[in-house]
């Protein structure tokens, strides 16, 4: 179970998926789209209250594990 009363940039313990939904621009240096994320941050109420998180995951280094498909990524989230 993921903790549920997290504060500031702690919450991204909580992101459990990230699916890459649409690629819809593109230029000679990247592309861009929109994605769809998955929070469990379940209250006792038993729903989804976290208004708190938005903000920039910014990817700071991606290393290749040895487990087929798997990967290390090394993140800042920040808030706002």
């Amino acid at each position: 179970m993921k903790e549920r009363d997290l504060k500031g940039s702690d919450i991204i313990l909580n992101l459990k998926e990230i699916h890459i939904v649409n690629i819809d621009s593109f230029s000679s240096s990247g592309c861009a789209g929109r994605v769809r994320f998955n929070i469990e941050c379940q209250t006792k109420q038993g729903y989804c209250e976290d208004p708190d998180f938005l903000g920039s995951i910014k990817i700071l280094t991606v290393e290749k594990i040895k487990e087929q498909n798997m990967y290390l990524l090394k993140v800042r989230f920040d808030t706002g």
